[in-house]
């Protein structure tokens, strides 16, 4: 049984997670350290020669796995514990969230790596095995994992076709499926996601493609750029809960995660450049706020490393849950000590603005502006949407909560 794990960033090896007994460590290689531009794996493993124990080791490295009823079956079909970060790494963490990858210590990366073609119905056939065989988990060659509880897919999508990465080869794109008991997941999460980017919200390209006959979500990764070679490259990034060293079980504020407060401070000290990345950051708890987005919780941010600056990743996972009444509709992270949008007092956004350490009179002309915004656009994307999927009911049903929201939102405005 090996106890040591090289981790990579690309093809270049960062260091050696170690475990010794259940408790885990993780130590930079001296050849990384020397190497001009090297950067950190996370804020809270910063580079140097120390040996950083399980607390800050683990808070990084279980937050690139699969969560919840997901990563139970993944543990179910490689025949390890759940709670086995060590052993679920060397099993699927050739291809994780940004550029880390983990393969078993002495081996070397494979520096071209190789993809495997699938066909639309072999592809459709393993999106169906999904909840079965999360990640294909078990497959000879196969090394994938993402973050979260929804059952998704990593691919490389290329010219209309569709190619299972193998070894340490990068994904390019994310398959999502529909969420079962809730009603058109895909078009509500693909709407919300062109919305953010008309109303000028960095976030990667989604679409709705149909594979096998049903919708597929499918959106680009922001974690991935090509060179000029035609290569795809993996860029680092890590999430709020790794910079802050929170597991991913305690994502949530209530149970001890990051709130408003955590988050901008996070991005003040962290960001390379801090006051574009606030600005960001307020316009995606507005947006998240007016669309009815009530799971926006501290791993659907993160922060993107490239050429040596530090910046606010493009946002991902927005979809309109207050849609959906079978679902909590209380916020993941209090706005102003409020959690549910359907009781503010009339001060909520004056404490929204002190928690988060910005002047009240910018909370208030931001927020205006993504209303008025977001009235414009989404009145073009839902006859847009309309035209192409037909009027389907949730296309109403996120109308009618961005209409009371925009109602709520200019009450609260009036302070």
């Amino acid at each position: 049984m090996t106890n040591q794990l090289a981790v990579y960033i690309n093809t270049t090896k960062a260091g050696i997670l170690e475990r010794d007994g259940r408790l885990l460590t993780f130590s930079y290689s001296p050849d990384y350290l020397d190497l001009p531009g090297a950067s950190p794996i996370s804020r809270l493993l910063p580079l140097g020669s120390r040996v950083y124990g399980d607390d800050a080791t683990r808070a990084f490295f279980s937050n690139l796995l699969p969560e919840g009823a997901v990563l139970t079956q993944v543990a179910r079909q490689i025949g390890v514990s759940r709670e086995n970060v060590f052993g679920l790494l060397e099993a699927i963490g050739g291809d994780c969230a940004g550029a880390i990858s983990v393969r078993t210590a002495g081996s070397q990366p494979e520096p071209d790596g190789s993809y495997r073609r699938i066909s639309e119905q072999e592809l459709s056939d393993e999106l169906d095995r999904l909840p079965s065989h999360p990640f294909l988990a078990g497959d000879e060659g196969v090394r994938l994992s993402l973050a979260g509880a929804q059952n998704k897919l990593p691919v490389f999508f290329n010219e209309g076709n569709y190619y299972i990465p193998e070894g340490t080869s990068p994904s390019s794109h994310i398959l999502k499926t529909a969420i079962e008991q809730l009603d058109s997941t895909v078009i509500n999460e693909t709407f919300c996601m062109t919305l953010a980017a008309r109303v000028g919200l960095p976030v990667p390209t989604a679409q709705v493609v149909i594979i096998g006959g049903r919708q597929v979500f499918m959106v680009e990764r922001y974690d991935r750029i090509w060179t000029a070679s035609g290569e795809i490259l993996r860029l680092h990034q890590e999430d709020f809960c790794q910079s802050l060293g929170i597991p991913p079980e305690l994502k949530y504020e209530k149970e001890g995660g990051p709130g408003f407060g955590n988050c901008f401070k996070l991005v003040e000290e962290w960001s390379s450049e801090p006051l574009l990345d606030t600005g960001f950051l307020l316009n995606w708890a507005i947006y998240n706020f007016i669309t009815g987005n009530a799971d926006a919780h501290g791993k659907n941010i993160s922060f993107l490393y490239r050429d040596g600056l530090v910046r606010l990743a493009p946002f991902y996972d927005l979809i309109s849950t207050a849609v959906y009444k079978r679902l909590d509709s209380r916020f993941a992270m209090k706005m102003g000590g409020q959690r549910d949008p359907r009781y503010l007092p009339q001060d909520t956004l004056v404490g929204f603005a002190a928690e988060i350490g910005i002047d009240k009179r910018i909370v208030k002309s931001t927020f205006v502006k993504m209303m008025d915004n977001i009235a414009a656009q989404s009145t073009q994307l839902f006859s847009e949407y309309r035209g192409t999927f037909g009027d389907l009911v949730i296309l109403g049903d996120i109308a009618r909560v961005i209409d009371y929201r925009i109602t709520k939102g200019r009450q609260l405005i009036q302070f």
